[in-house]
């Protein structure tokens, strides 16, 4: 009496068709690991603590060319869910590319610079080389110093005119 012992690769769990004797039978599921004859055409399947847990028939032509059309099938449906995520890739990879090209094509609005300058509590407008402050105080370039009418002593530094 012969005895099969299907080795399933992996972590495989449903049953595929395996020759054993001249016939091939729905085998390598956790039920049926292990496999002996119980005539030409029928086998005993028992699991890998070797309990029995029934027999399965051998495979007619006809399910024999069923199982075929399934795989073929469960194929087209793979390469067609392989294609739908290509296409997914892409549209989100033309999406990255498309804000890429608006990023590198924005411009930072201009804006004027600030013409007031302050001390404390007052505030200068510049005109030409004049400032002319918030509280009435008025300032002029003066060799290399900047002189204010209320006897400030200014400097201008950058746009920020700092007075002491």
């Amino acid at each position: 009496m012969a005895v099969l012992a299907l080795f399933v690769s992996g972590c495989a769990s449903t049953a595929i068709p395996n020759l054993f004797n001249g016939s091939y039978y729905m085998a390598g599921d956790p039920a049926c690991v292990n496999a002996r004859a119980l005539s030409s055409s029928r086998i005993m399947c028992s699991d890998k603590k070797g309990n029995e847990t029934g027999y399965r028939d051998a495979m007619t032509i006809e399910q024999m060319q069923m199982y075929q059309m399934q795989v073929a099938q469960q194929q087209i449906q793979m390469q067609q869910i392989s294609q739908s995520l290509q296409q997914v890739g892409q549209t989100f990879q033309n999406a990255s590319n498309q804000i890429a090209q608006q990023n590198q094509q924005f411009v930072a609005p201009q804006v004027q610079p600030i013409n007031t300058q302050g001390y404390g509590g007052t505030t200068y407008v510049r005109s030409g080389n004049t400032w002319v402050g918030s509280n009435g105080s008025s300032c002029q370039i003066v060799s290399q110093s900047i002189l204010c009418s209320d006897g400030r002593k200014c400097q201008l530094i950058g746009q920020n005119l700092i007075c002491n």
